[in-house]
């Protein structure tokens, strides 16, 4: 009975290590945890591609980095959703996904 147990001891104990393994393996390399976003547009950098919101809820200023070529939704009714190119200070943004 004794030999019975220390092997399916150690069968839990390769399984518990073989799914630890797989689950550290599977994250994705460099991205942090990712959230959404909503709040008023505070300063638009182009040059390094920034801007600072200022969160609705919270009232903290965060800085977020938008890739080339993403779009963001705004309170605009004419343009819901444009690029960093065409934000302007004081325009409010909704969903936008921060890493």
């Amino acid at each position: 009975m004794n030999k019975l147990q220390r092997i399916a001891l150690g069968l839990a104990l390769a399984a518990t290590l073989a799914t630890g393994a797989s689950t550290a393996s599977a994250k994705t390399g460099g991205q942090g945890p990712r959230r959404t976003l909503s709040g008023t547009v505070q300063r638009v950098d182009l040059r390094t591609r920034t801007l600072e919101v200022r969160e609705d809820g919270t009232g903290r200023v965060v800085r977020v980095r938008v890739p080339d070529g993403s779009l963001l939704r705004t309170n605009m009714v004419n343009q819901p959703i444009v690029s960093i190119e065409r934000l302007l200070p004081g325009m409010t943004i909704r969903d936008a996904i921060v890493q």
